[in-house]
C-alpha cells in the first residue's frame, strides 16, 4: 500500500457519492446528517488527493467531471459491498430509515404517483428529489446512479438496467366541458377540423427512443406543440383547443378541471408505461418498497 492509499479516509468517498448522487452541496450535506462546511472541506481533501476537480459548477448545483464518471462505479460497488458487510441485517423501515430518492416521472405520472407516496411517509426521514425528464438523458442518469428511478414511456434498452411494464397508456381525448363543436364523444370529422395540442419529445432522453409517432398519426391542424403534457391541461380549460392524453391522467384532470374526457373514434393502446431502474438496486430493501409501492398505487388508479 502506497502513501496515499494509507491516507485515503472511507468517508471521504461517502461524501464523493453523496455529491455525485444529489448534484449540490447543500443536498449531500442534508443526506449525510453533516454540515456544508464539512461536506465541502470533505470534497477539499479528496480533491487534493486525487488531483483532480472532480465537480464543477453547473447552474445552482455541480456536474461531475469525466474522472468523477469514471470513479463512481467503482466508489459505488466498494461502498455497496461494505455496507452488506458490516450491516447484513439490517431491513428498511419507511417510518425510521432515512432514505433520499431521485425520480424521474413523465408528466401525467407524477400527480398520480407522489402525493399518495409522500403521505405515506411524511412523519419519517424518507425524502424525494422530481428530476425533470425533458432535459435529461433518462438512461445515463440511471446508470451513473443520479436518478433511483425512471417511470417513462419509453422501455429502456440497457442490459445495466430493469424495465418492468407497469400500466397501459390508453390515450383519450380532452375538451373543454363547454367546447361549442366537441360534446360528449369526438368524431373522425372533429379530429381533422378542431386545434390540437401535439406533444413533441426530442430523441434521446432513452438510447432507443424516437418521436411518439401516436402523437403525429393522421391529417390534423396542428396548432401549439409543447415539451411537456402537464401543459395540456391549461391549455385545454382555457380554449377550444384539444388534446391527446392518458386516460389516468384524464381522470386526474377531470377532477381538478371543467374537462370532458372523449374516447377516440379509433382507439390507440399501442403504448405502455414503465418503471425503470439499475439493477445494482435488485437486492436493496429501500428499492424494493419503493418499487412495490408504485405497483401498489398504480393499480388502485
Amino acid at each position: 500500500m502506497n502513501e496515499k492509499e494509507k491516507e485515503l479516509d472511507l468517508n471521504l468517498l461517502l461524501v464523493f457519492e453523496a455529491v455525485y448522487s444529489t448534484g449540490n452541496i447543500s443536498r449531500a450535506a442534508d443526506m449525510l446528517d453533516r454540515s456544508q462546511p464539512a461536506v465541502s472541506n470533505a470534497l477539499s481533501r479528496l480533491r487534493d488527493h486525487l488531483d483532480d476537480p472532480l465537480f464543477v459548477r453547473s447552474g445552482k448545483g455541480v456536474a461531475p467531471t469525466p474522472r468523477a464518471r469514471a470513479l463512481i462505479g467503482s466508489v459505488r460497488e466498494a461502498l455497496g459491498t461494505i455496507r452488506k458487510g458490516i450491516s447484513p441485517e439490517t431491513s428498511f423501515d419507511p417510518k425510521t430509515t432515512r432514505r433520499h430518492f431521485s425520480l424521474i416521472l413523465a408528466d401525467p405520472m407524477e400527480p398520480l404517483i407522489m402525493p399518495p407516496l409522500i403521505r405515506l411517509v411524511q412523519d419519517g426521514q424518507i425524502s424525494f428529489e422530481l428530476q425533470p425528464p425533458q432535459v435529461m438523458n433518462i438512461e445515463e442518469a440511471l446508470i451513473d446512479g443520479k436518478s433511483d428511478m425512471a417511470v417513462f414511456l419509453f422501455p429502456a434498452n440497457l442490459s445495466a438496467l430493469h424495465c418492468e411494464p407497469l400500466c397501459p397508456v390508453d390515450l383519450v381525448m380532452l375538451a373543454r366541458k363547454d367546447h361549442p363543436r366537441v360534446q360528449g364523444s369526438i368524431t373522425e370529422q372533429n379530429m381533422v377540423e378542431e386545434g390540437h395540442i401535439i406533444l413533441s419529445l426530442s430523441p434521446g432522453k432513452l438510447a432507443n427512443s424516437e418521436k411518439i409517432s401516436i402523437w403525429k398519426r393522421g391529417n390534423r391542424r396542428n396548432v401549439c406543440y409543447i415539451n411537456k403534457l402537464s401543459s395540456v391541461a391549461s391549455l385545454v380549460a382555457g380554449t377550444d383547443l384539444i388534446g391527446l392524453v392518458p386516460r389516468l391522467y384524464a381522470n386526474y384532470l377531470a377532477q381538478v378541471l371543467d374537462v370532458q374526457i372523449l374516447d377516440l373514434p379509433t382507439p390507440i393502446t399501442d403504448q405502455q408505461f414503465f418503471m425503470i431502474w439499475n439493477k445494482s438496486n435488485d437486492n436493496d430493501s429501500a428499492h424494493i418498497w419503493l418499487r412495490q409501492q408504485i405497483r401498489t398505487l398504480i393499480t388502485q388508479l
